[in-house]
């Protein structure tokens, strides 16, 4: 975990010195803290601001197996819905997520159809749309 702490504030302070960041590069500010931030061409993914990940432990999308870091390394987000308390995300290799940013617990699914069954027992609406990375604004 500590590994993973400290690959995410390397990110976070290459994305924050001025002239670093490629010109691609981005991030967008979604709910309760919770960012996406493009890395590299192929590479996205959710994080909370490290300022305010008071316990070390908040959930990212995807989420961070040592083990499995290849698998990490190439998983990218690719499409992301939210309201005032979830955040949805569909990734590269057809794997969804739903973030509980007020629990910060993360639940991930194979399907989507198994994405969607537990959307409607989690009582999420179904008017949140994953909608692409391009319908949301950036902060370069």
């Amino acid at each position: 975990m500590k590994k993973l702490i400290c690959i995410l504030n390397i990110a976070l302070l290459m994305l924050t010195i001025t002239g670093c960041a490629g010109a691609s590069d981005y991030e967008i500010k979604l709910i309760n803290d919770y960012h996406a931030v493009r890395m590299s061409a192929n590479n996205v993914k959710i994080f909370k601001e490290d300022t305010k990940d008071t316990t070390g432990k908040a959930p990212i999308i995807p989420p961070y197996y040592e083990d499995k870091e290849d698998e990490y390394n190439s998983e990218s987000v690719e499409k992301i819905g939210q309201d005032n308390r979830y955040i949805l995300a569909k990734t590269n290799k057809d794997m969804y997520y739903i973030l509980d940013t007020e629990k910060e617990t993360l639940l991930e699914y194979l399907s989507e159809s198994e994405f969607e069954k537990y959307k409607k027992e989690l009582n999420i609406v179904n008017d949140i749309e994953l909608k692409s990375l391009d319908e949301y604004e950036k902060i370069r």
